[in-house]
């Protein structure tokens, strides 16, 4: 799945060598339940549902929603799509994996509702591009027992002219519940 053969609008997207890792990290094999949180454009949710999963999304944005449910048809993939804001919005289900890629300023309680209805063994991932963000995934994942790991990522990409341009670099966090 290349960026540009999604539809993007002004919502920010997961870039593709993002998107990989992310997928490679929490370990997508079909059959899993998925949650994404703050989903965007739907690319990371694209991703799993095309791996097999069975994907589930919140978003509060209604131009997001819009793109992720032309995207999602786009790619031909089924994705369920609950408009409102995390974890408010969401239902009282367990899931294999959850992903945080937006969290509209309320990441400690997603993280909470995410600790309580991650299935053991499940893991739980967040991309930020901000340290604060980052550090209390990192800290909340520590406190709550999770084998977790911490990655920095920044990737270059050739323009037009032959020049590479930076993309914003990512935290990329991922936690296991024991």
């Amino acid at each position: 799945m290349n960026d540009s053969d999604f539809i993007r609008g002004d919502v920010p997207m997961t870039k593709e060598d993002v998107r990989i890792l992310t997928m490679a990290g929490m370990e997508i094999v079909p059959g899993l339940s998925f949650l994404d949180i703050g989903a965007g454009t739907g690319s990371i949710s694209v991703a799993a549902a095309a791996l097999g999963c069975e994907v589930i999304v919140a978003e509060v944005k209604d131009e997001a929603v819009d793109l992720i449910e032309k995207n999602a048809e786009a790619f031909g993939v089924k994705i369920d799509v609950i408009r409102g804001k995390a974890p408010d919005c969401l239902k009282d289900e367990n899931y294999d994996r959850i992903f945080i890629g937006g969290s509209r300023g309320e990441l400690e309680a997603i993280l909470y509702y995410a600790h309580e209805h991650l299935n053991e063994g499940g893991i739980i991932a967040g991309n930020f591009i901000t340290m604060s963000n980052a550090e209390s995934m990192k800290v909340f994942l520590k406190k709550e027992g999770y084998d977790f790991s911490l990655k920095y990522v920044a990737v270059s990409r050739e323009d037009r002219l032959g020049l590479l341009r930076a993309d914003n670099g990512v935290f990329m966090l991922k936690g296991r519940k024991r």
